[in-house]
């Protein structure tokens, strides 16, 4: 058996995944610049590039090349579906039927990626969330998927503020799912979040902080995300 990997996981997901995940409408988001960050190895954005949405991806990990960070995906998300057929009942099995029918489908979303990754390589900028290189406001819309929250008991108080400040400072709207922990409570810093605004976390900006119920919830507990808007 593998060793757990120490860290977050870089994994796909697909397209359709964050168009449940973030409550997108395709026909909305013609004419907006969308940032997917941290991107990991999802299909969002290549399959919305090749669909003619402006659309890039930013991830720490970005700048090796292709094989290796392919690989890397399909190593992870094996060792994710083990590790899930071990605690099946915790989640939902509505979006995927089984974690069999899971790693399939995402196992297509990294290939997608590794393609794109390899033809389109400016659609792929590295960069670290709590430093993130592009312009006040470039975006109108930014999606942050399975970093911020669920990974709060190894990501601290001052990796959060940090990432906030720069996803809200990059981007006109913030989109963050899942807004729990990976036990489905919901995360200590969502909820400062929700009950306190961005003054919870210490970030000087005038942003207003909204939940909304979305209709995907694979980890139970798991179906709301979190938007800020600037």
């Amino acid at each position: 058996m593998k060793e757990p990997v120490e860290g977050p996981l870089f994994t796909a997901r697909t397209c359709r995944e964050y168009l449940k995940m973030f409550n997108l409408n395709p026909p909305d988001l013609k004419g907006l610049r969308i940032l997917d960050c941290p991107g990991g190895a999802s299909s969002f954005t290549p399959i919305m590039a090749a669909a003619g949405f402006d659309v890039m991806a930013c991830d720490i990990m970005y700048g090796e090349e292709p094989e290796i960070l392919g690989e890397r995906c399909r190593e992870h998300l094996r060792i994710l579906t083990e590790a899930l057929k071990r605690i099946k009942d915790t989640f939902k099995w509505d979006f995927y039927k089984s974690p069999d029918e899971m790693l399939e489908k995402r196992l297509k979303a990294c290939s997608c990626f590794e393609e794109s990754y390899r033809l389109n390589p400016d659609l792929y900028i590295r960069g670290d969330l709590r430093d993130l290189p592009f312009d006040d406001s470039e975006f109108d819309l930014v999606v942050s998927s399975h970093l911020l929250f669920i990974y709060e008991h190894r990501l601290d108080r001052e990796f959060h503020r940090s990432a906030l400040e720069e996803l809200t400072r990059v981007g006109s709207e913030v989109r963050i799912y899942p807004i729990v922990r990976e036990n489905g409570e919901l995360a200590d810093y969502a909820r400062e979040l929700i009950n306190n605004g961005m003054r919870g976390v210490d970030v000087d900006v005038d942003v207003d902080v909204d939940v909304v119920e979305v209709d995907y919830e694979f980890r139970r507990g798991g179906n709301r995300m979190l938007i800020l808007r600037r």
